[in-house]
């Protein structure tokens, strides 16, 4: 009786440190499972895996910026700028500038010069005489306001809304020929027009 008894307990420990052998072998694998996980991804190689996209850098032009502004100068910008942000690197618009003469909105383009004309000049229409004087006569169509563009003969509030509209979807006019593209713009008004405007 005393000898099957010892042999239950010897039983029963060995059934005992199995299991503890068991469940430490268990936890063993666990942890060497998480610690390959943990150490599986780094942040490099998660960086490396979703590389960052190739910035494209954009071409730089200048722009000779005068008239009523604070700081008349040539400035450097980025290609896709636009004149309300060349004309706030120069400063800004004097109080005495024609501010709705210049359409801020209009992209701006390499070497050309951008004049913000004082409100006295519009008043008294001598920006007509200015452009001859500097050999530009014509109105700018890249940069020209709504006012400006509707002191073209055939041109309507309408119509001078239409060009803004299009050099805004389109970018600047390469040619006056693009008029033609603008719906309302036929040959007869072109033709009137043609000789009064610019590009440049």
């Amino acid at each position: 009786m005393k000898n099957k008894k010892i042999k239950y307990i010897c039983i029963l420990t060995f059934l005992v440190l199995c299991g503890l052998f068991y469940i430490m072998t268990d936890d063993s694998k666990d942890a060497q499972n998480l610690s390959i996980s943990d150490g599986s991804v780094t942040e490099a190689e998660a960086a490396s895996a979703y590389p960052k996209p190739t910035e494209i850098s954009k071409k730089s032009i200048y722009v000779y910026v005068c008239g009523a502004v604070v700081n008349p100068g040539v400035y450097k910008t980025e290609e896709d700028a636009r004149v309300y942000q060349v004309i706030q690197m120069a400063g800004g618009i004097l109080p005495e500038g024609a501010e709705n003469y210049v359409n801020q909105a209009a992209a701006v383009i390499d070497g050309e010069q951008l004049y913000v004309p004082f409100q006295s000049e519009v008043e008294m229409g001598v920006m007509d005489l200015k452009n001859q004087e500097d050999g530009e006569s014509g109105v700018n169509i890249n940069t020209a306001g709504l006012e400006e563009l509707m002191t073209l003969p055939g041109i309507g509030e309408s119509k001078a809304q239409a060009i803004i509209q299009y050099r805004e979807e389109h970018g600047a006019f390469q040619s006056i020929e693009e008029l033609t593209n603008i719906s309302g713009i036929k040959s007869g008004v072109y033709d009137k027009i043609k000789e009064l405007v610019r590009i440049r």
